[in-house]
């Protein structure tokens, strides 16, 4: 099998010869021009909302799961209404600052070539520049509906998932496969449309997996990962004797995940809700301690992590059908 060697989108035109990095000096005052393009009822692509900016389209070249548009334009401030599509921006002009809004979040940043931006389905932008065109970017479209068709494909939970904007990432993957896109897009022949078919599920697996919810999960089936399984039992586990609580946030945090879907995988993968399983791992070791210790009940309470001995009587009845007295006067 030949491995692919990781290319810089510098090295495809029309990067070649572009520094890779500039930093340009940020204008104290940036004066910005507006034109209205028009309604907000949802669009295709760009180009049903400034046509006059769109250097090439595959939307003539029989492309059928991915539409790509060469856009070049000399505004400052341009404004999209929200589009059927998810909207990958790369960026191919030269370094330079700007402000996007996705969906009323506001982002300031410095654009380098092959910078990947993301503009979710359903979400309005605005981009202004602070310095005058021509701004050239490369747009890739694909239709959540072949998003979720690819998640299928992967056993992956499309229910929950949903693409979260960003503003110029770095990403090699996307940005290689973007790059390829665009010379397909100029040759205009067969090839492009058989090429540009077979990378979409590619194109779409890593914005799944890299920028969508389902980052956070994995597999359907199975729940966490090992590994994040591991260091999340270890995280509660060296935390347990707090008594103001083990932040699930922090946990989530620990992992690289949202609380709202660490909760969820940790649940399927343990068979316990996180809450649950911590309560259950400080009874443990209060039954240790209890069984092994001759240390009064209210010590036990405070060294298992709960914040007094009625707190902790109340549940280790609960869980264990005995008051902790009770359980040690058996032992």
């Amino acid at each position: 099998m030949t491995t692919m060697q990781p290319i810089h989108a510098g090295s495809y035109p029309p990067f070649a010869g572009l520094p890779g990095k500039q930093y340009p000096q940020k204008p104290s005052v940036a004066k910005y021009g507006y034109r209205d393009h028009g309604s907000r009822i949802s669009t295709s692509d760009l180009s049903g909302v400034n046509p006059e900016a769109i250097v090439a389209s595959s939307r003539d070249l029989g492309w059928r799961d991915i539409r790509v548009l060469h856009v070049r334009s000399e505004d400052v401030d341009m404004e999209a209404p929200p589009l059927d599509s998810h909207c990958v921006i790369v960026q191919l002009s030269a370094s330079g600052y700007a402000t996007a809004t996705i969906n009323g979040t506001k982002f300031d940043c410095l654009l380098c070539p092959g910078d990947v931006s993301i503009v979710p389905a359903g979400t309005s932008s605005r981009w202004r520049w602070a310095d005058n065109g021509p701004h050239e970017m490369l747009h890739i479209y694909i239709d959540p509906n072949f998003m979720k068709k690819t998640a299928d494909a992967c056993v992956l939970n499309h229910d929950q998932m949903a693409i979260e904007p960003q503003v110029a990432v770095r990403d090699e993957q996307l940005s290689h496969i973007a790059m390829s896109l665009l010379c397909e897009l100029k040759a205009e022949n067969i090839v492009g449309r058989l090429y540009a078919d077979s990378v979409a599920s590619a194109f779409a697996i890593q914005l799944i997996r890299r920028y969508s919810c389902l980052k956070d999960v994995g597999m359907t089936r199975g729940g966490m990962a090992p590994h994040k399984l591991r260091r999340a039992l270890e995280y509660i586990s060296d935390r347990l004797e707090q008594q103001r609580g083990i932040a699930l946030d922090l946990v989530a945090q620990e992992v690289g995940m949202s609380r709202y879907h660490f909760s969820r995988a940790f649940k399927e993968s343990m068979g316990l809700s996180p809450i649950n399983y911590i309560v259950r791992q400080r009874i443990e070791r209060a039954k240790k301690l209890l069984a092994e210790t001759e240390l009064p009940i209210a010590d036990i309470a405070l060294q298992a992590g709960f914040s007094g001995q009625s707190h902790f009587t109340t549940f280790f009845r609960k869980l264990v059908g005995l008051t902790p007295r009770d359980f040690r006067r058996a032992m």
